[in-house]
């Protein structure tokens, strides 16, 4: 079988809102045959009478499928921009990179940055989605002396509160954060918290933390 270079495009759908969808990664899905995607991402292309698999959190199942449907032109969609903690990594150890190509998104961290004000060069990046709040531990002595900016991705069991109740219990009760949740859609939440309030709080498990950046 000849397999078409290229025939595999993961597309950045950006934070899953009509508005925040490149006007390339529309373009991108309009060339392919099958999107694959969460139901959000989908969603965002209702309108295109394509074949659409939806896919959860099972990797073997969503290579199964590729491979069934290798090599007709194929979309896979994620969230935000594909550089940062997507499938893109796993994909590119799954296929040879020549079958591989990439469409840039609006990702979660710039639409944070963007809504305090702030450069992002010199933050340091950890996600905590799907891994212990322990690998933040490290770090912890920076946080103390302010002497580092970090940026957190929560998600999973390491949910917002729960890294409000982890921070505290290491002495940092009084650390002021920034948190924004389903940025870029209608359910948008943000504010300015100290670690013992965020861990009171009640926000939905995916968000992105933001330490050691002016209070405005």
């Amino acid at each position: 079988m000849t397999v078409s270079k290229g025939w595999l495009t993961v597309i950045g759908v950006g934070p899953g809102s009509p508005e925040y969808l490149t006007p390339a990664a529309r373009r991108a899905a309009l060339a392919a045959e099958i999107l694959v995607g969460g139901p959000r991402a989908l969603q965002l292309f209702a309108d295109l009478p394509r074949e659409k698999q939806v896919i959860g959190g099972d990797l073997e199942k969503i290579y199964s499928f590729l491979l069934q449907v290798r090599p007709r032109p194929t979309a896979v969609l994620v969230s935000g921009d594909p550089g940062f903690f997507s499938l893109l990594g796993w994909l590119k150890r799954k296929f040879p990179e020549e079958e591989i190509r990439v469409i840039p998104g609006i990702s979660s961290i710039q639409l944070a940055f963007a809504r305090l004000g702030q450069g992002w060069e010199g933050a340091t990046f950890l996600s905590l989605h799907g891994r212990p709040l322990a690998t933040l531990e490290p770090y912890l002595p920076h946080l103390a002396a302010g002497s580092i900016k970090m940026v957190l991705l929560t998600g999973g069991t390491s949910t917002p509160s729960a890294l409000g109740r982890y921070l505290a219990d290491k002495g940092l009760a009084k650390l002021r954060l920034w948190i924004g949740t389903d940025l870029g859609t209608e359910q948008e939440q943000t504010a300015w918290l100290t670690a013992v309030e965020l861990a009171g709080g009640d926000l939905p498990a995916a968000g992105v933390v933001i330490i050691g950046y002016d209070h405005p």
